[in-house]
């Protein structure tokens, strides 16, 4: 197919081709997709002989069929033309009525920042013309009517369309071209552009039956905002979202073929989310001093798609909280005694008096564990404190209704100097640390919270206590924040509520929250963000930050998690 413009935006790069010539195999070999054959799979993995349609760009964005063993979709030879950027044009792809290909998300493409820009182009087969479908979503976020960008067929305009959810949280609509007739091949391409001075973008749709030379007038709107409003979103083929609705938009008897993204991200500004580019991160920690903020973070080491593997801790340094210096890994599970080396999970860092007191979680042959490592600087050199002696370990907490109990410790040093830990998954426990700071004083004590999950964060403002935590609120599988408050820290505990709601991307967040020059903070952690172009995901994750806010009568005011960050809005 021709484009509609002679050549993308400047900056454009193209991110995937689906040409459906060809699939690609298991072992990763190539070999011409089969006519009359679907993709297929097993227990929904891909399986041979076809697993996955192969991508020309050269960016590995697979796609692959979802949710059947057998795909009612299939490799055709009626294509819109015999030849297409002068190679030849054997296959296309039939639409089905519930068939589906989506692209994964362990492809670079589900997290594509392409806010700043994009493109997309394809030419689509239609023969149910009093059907509404959709023939290509990114979907947005889960409980959205309408997926971040669609483009599809209008049964009652009988026209070709696409639709975007704009900044406003509406979904727009812009139809194109001729009245589309049944069973004819015709070529679209949409793209918007962001004017960022200005916060507009320019939609625009161009449409063309397939062979003729030139696109019908182009329609064009413009809106406030971004039209692409998430990063992590799987890309479906073949069905509108939201996917598995009674009323998925599923294309009925149509054809695909020749599909094209083109992208480009917005410029990156100092201080925006994630705040750390050099690695994935996670469980956020982080400790005032003086004039510095110190961030202490798990490294995420996971492969793509792959379960958890954290062997470090990671520290950054900040004095605005936007421009952060890298000190490279300061501690290592491997430096425990009786650890797993991939278990570096949560910590917290103190400091009391000249030392610094690096509490975390680890796990190993017997279990779990809380242990600390002590030492003379925020950047360490760190040592455990007494090597083989941990705080807390899984026979302690035997009335846990969760077999990993013992998780994610948050310690307050209280104004009269005595020192507190909380920790816990499924149950929240607390205990009186000994003024060593290195072991206990006192009996471990549950603490009833509403919701809870994981990862307490104890903190004090004007006398209040504060728990924000990791919640399982009704309703959403993922992890949100919720937090309770006290007037002693050994309670009675007062439910406050949500604080925010999931990560954009991934099953768990983390809080951690301080307050420095006048602000308060809110870290966190997201799987919605690549690296270097590679996937981000649930094991894959990076901090983030944002303002923390209070009514005048102490409860936290809900946070919005974005891209910008802290600079997206001036604390009050």
């Amino acid at each position: 197919m021709s484009s509609a413009y002679a050549n993308p935006v400047p900056g454009q790069k193209l991110l995937a081709y689906w040409r459906f010539e060809q699939v690609q195999h298991l072992n990763g070999e190539l070999s011409q997709s089969i006519k009359g054959n679907p993709l297929t799979a097993d227990d929904r993995k891909p399986t041979e002989p076809q697993p996955f349609v192969y991508d020309d760009s050269g960016n590995g964005n697979f796609l692959q069929v979802r949710g059947s063993k057998s795909s009612p979709n299939v490799f055709s030879d009626d294509v819109p033309s015999s030849e297409t950027a002068g190679k030849p044009n054997q296959r296309s792809l039939t639409l089905k009525w519930t068939g589906e290909c989506v692209l994964t998300m362990d492809r670079p493409l589900a997290y594509a920042d392409i806010q700043k820009s994009w493109k997309i182009e394809a030419s689509l087969l239609c023969n149910q013309l009093a059907l509404e479908q959709v023939f290509i979503c990114k979907e947005g976020l889960k409980g959205n009517l309408a997926a971040d960008v669609s483009i599809g067929y209008d049964p009652m305009l009988k026209r070709y369309f696409v639709e975007v959810m704009c900044a406003d949280g509406k979904a727009r609509r812009v139809p194109a071209g001729s009245a589309v007739m049944a069973g004819k091949w015709y070529d679209i391409c949409a793209d918007a552009v962001y004017d960022e001075e200005h916060d507009l973008t320019t939609l625009k749709i161009s449409v063309k039956a397939s062979g003729a030379k030139n696109f019908e007038k182009p329609a064009t709107i413009v809106v406030k905002g971004i039209t692409m409003q998430h990063h992590a979103a799987m890309w479906v083929v073949g069905h509108g979202y939201p996917g598995g609705f009674p009323n998925s938009l599923q294309v009925d008897g149509g054809g695909i073929d020749e599909v094209k993204i083109w992208g480009e991200a917005l410029p990156r500004k100092v201080g925006q989310n994630p705040l750390f580019t050099d690695a994935f991160t996670a469980d956020p920690t982080a400790l005032v001093c003086g004039d510095s903020v110190y961030a202490y973070v798990g490294h995420d080491a996971a492969s793509v798609g792959g379960w958890f593997n954290m062997p470090e801790w990671l520290c950054y340094s900040s004095t605005d909280m936007k421009h952060w210096k890298a000190h490279g890994s300061i501690l290592k599970a491997q430096d425990f005694v009786n650890a797993n080396s991939t278990a570096a999970w949560a910590a917290q860092v103190v400091k009391k008096g000249n030392k610094y007191y690096f509490y975390v979680t680890l796990d190993g042959k017997k279990g779990h564990f809380i242990t600390v490592a002590v030492g003379n600087s925020p950047t360490g050199p760190f040592k455990e404190a007494m090597p083989g002696k941990p705080l807390i370990t899984d026979d302690m907490t035997n009335d846990s209704h969760r077999p990993n109990a013992d998780i994610d410790p948050t310690v307050l040093i209280d104004d009269d100097g005595t020192p507190w830990m909380f920790w816990g998954n499924g149950d929240c426990y607390m205990v009186k640390l000994n003024q060593n700071m290195v072991e206990l004083d006192g009996p471990i004590t549950k603490i009833p919270f509403r919701n809870y999950s994981e990862g307490p964060w104890v903190f004090k403002r004007n006398g209040l206590y504060y728990n924000v935590y990791a919640a399982d609120a009704p309703g959403v599988q993922a992890e949100q924040i919720c937090y309770s408050t006290a007037t002693k820290i050994t309670g009675p505990w007062v439910y406050g509520g949500l604080v925010t709601g999931p990560a954009k991307y991934g099953f768990t967040i983390h809080p951690a929250v301080i307050a420095f020059k006048n602000k308060w903070y809110f870290f966190y952690h997201d799987g919605s963000y690549a690296l270097d172009g590679t996937p981000g995901g649930d094991c894959r994750r990076s901090v983030c930050l944002e303002y923390l806010d209070f009514y005048q009568n102490g409860q936290i005011k809900p946070v919005a998690l974005t891209v910008q960050g802290i600079n997206s809005v001036k604390q009050k």
